[in-house]
């Protein structure tokens, strides 16, 4: 049997592994209250990075989608040898030529959401030539040779002037503005459970100290019953009766004693607290009564918020999928000018100079066709957008009921906490007076044993409907997205 001055020590004071180690000199309990602990886990808390770092994690699309309009820059630069075998019909001659090029090629490419591509291209290619001493006319020793040149490609047909493209940097941004409402609400859960976690955690304390201040009245009564029945003053079978509810009450405080420190290990962990942190819970005691709000309107509501972009962002992604259906149909121009020259300077100069130009504007067809992609592709986008949409009606008519809902729990749960109260002081009261009417030999046992219970029962009942109160009160702020207001849930990315 656990000692008695040992349990009432560890009902007295939250201190989470009392049970199970020695008491050692700490420092000051942390005090925790409700308040506190939904700071404590939006600072700290581990599943709050974990929202966090699940939102960062949606900043990828967007890039990726933008990414394509990057400048993209490439530069390449090489040596060539080369001694092919060729033939040059000056007379009947026949030589095998030798090169030694250097060749050098830089573009710039970008492409816009208007469809437009944009390509500058820069080229040059110097070359040494080697033939044999029999071959006149040929080519000089070295010779330079650059290009520049601008490429546009314009989209007319499908991407129509960039429309595909607007439509899908569009759908991106709108579902990262859907993760970050999404982010708030998940948020707002996490607060959620971490003051269940303080009231579950509170009640399961309270039950282990009233289930020990149960087991301490019996044992009291035990005593009592004892003593009369030395004296022939009892009832038959009053000892065993009172000796067998007693051992009950030591059942009922050793599981209430699991189910403490269960809750408040896991209450510690949820607020990433070190280990073997010293808790002290505190709340309040008086019972407010149910606050009188004002109507919010549906459309105002985070979930709703977030359900709606990501209407718009399917609605763009549909947009898109028509779009790329058509055959791609895009002008093509391009302007270069050439020089060439002994050497590179001379190259260089005759290329600026502009007397070698070039020009080229035209059309493209290109079309792939035998696997009904585009159509399948466009189906499963009008398939999402309605996926979507119906998610977005359901949304609406669920917080138009819950509103409702969360409001009735709230008074349900006040008038339960105002009735358990009374019903633990009506219950303590019949439970002290038939404790001195069996003193008095003017009560059967059975009787004050059912009150005794009775008044434990409505001891936990309270604390339980303290509780539900509480909880109910912020599940109907949560609803409301007032748990954490928007500014609250932008401090903490």
């Amino acid at each position: 049997m656990v000692d008695s001055m040992f349990v009432k020590k560890i009902a007295t004071v939250t201190l989470a592994f009392s049970l199970v180690q020695p008491v050692f000199a700490q420092a000051a309990p942390m005090i925790l209250t409700q308040q506190s602990v939904a700071e404590m886990v939006l600072k700290q808390g581990l599943r709050t990075k974990e929202v966090n770092i699940e939102f960062q994690q949606s900043r990828l699309a967007p890039a990726q989608v933008l990414a394509a309009y990057d400048w993209n820059l490439e530069v390449a630069t090489g040596y060539q040898y080369n001694k092919q075998a060729s033939l040059l019909n000056n007379s009947t001659a026949t030589y095998v030529p030798e090169y030694e090029s250097y060749l050098t090629t830089a573009s710039l490419a970008k492409k816009l959401v208007t469809g437009t591509s944009i390509k500058l291209t820069l080229e040059r290619t110097t070359q040494d030539f080697e033939s044999d001493s029999a071959v006149t006319n040929g080519p000089p020793a070295r010779q330079s040779w650059d290009r520049a040149g601008l490429l546009i490609e314009q989209s007319l047909l499908k991407n129509s002037f960039g429309y595909s493209d607007r439509a899908l940097v569009n759908s991106a941004n709108l579902t990262f503005k859907a993760n970050e409402i999404s982010r708030a609400d998940n948020l707002e859960q996490v607060v959620l459970d971490s003051i269940q976690a303080f009231w579950n955690t509170y009640v399961a304390q309270e039950n282990f100290k009233q289930a020990v201040n149960s087991r301490d009245r019996y044992k009291t009564l035990v005593d009592a019953v004892r003593r009369k029945t030395s004296l022939g003053y009892s009832n038959p079978g009053d000892l065993p009766q009172v000796q067998a509810e007693f051992e009950g009450q030591e059942q009922t405080a050793k599981r209430n004693s699991v189910e403490y420190l269960r809750n408040l290990e896991n209450l510690a962990t949820l607020l990433n607290l070190p280990p073997q942190t010293e808790i002290k819970l505190q709340i309040s005691t008086n019972i407010a009564p149910v606050p009188k709000l004002e109507s919010k309107k549906v459309e105002d509501r985070r979930r709703i918020r977030a359900q709606k972009l990501r209407v718009d962002a399917a609605t763009e992604g549909l947009s898109a999928a028509k779009s790329d259906s058509y055959p791609a149909v895009d002008f093509v121009g391009n302007v270069y000018t050439t020089g060439q020259g002994d050497n590179a300077d001379d190259s260089y100069s005759d290329m600026v100079g502009g007397d070698r130009p070039g020009y080229y504007a035209g059309v493209r067809l290109r079309y792939n066709f035998g696997s009904d992609i585009q159509n399948e592709t466009i189906i499963n986008r009008k398939l999402t957008k309605e996926l979507e949409e119906v998610r977005l009606n359901r949304a609406t008519l669920e917080a138009q009921d819950q509103d409702a809902q969360y409001e009735r729990a709230a008074q349900a749960s006040y008038a339960v906490a105002i009735s358990a109260e009374k019903q633990k002081q009506f219950r303590e009261k019949a439970q002290q007076e038939l404790n001195r009417s069996y003193t008095q030999g003017r009560t059967d046992i059975q009787a004050l044993i059912i009150a005794m219970n009775a008044f434990f029962q409505s001891e936990v009942a309270y604390v339980r409907a303290l509780g539900d109160y509480a909880i109910s009160l912020n599940q109907w702020a949560a609803h409301r997205d007032e748990l954490i207001p928007d500014d609250e849930t932008s401090a903490n990315k």
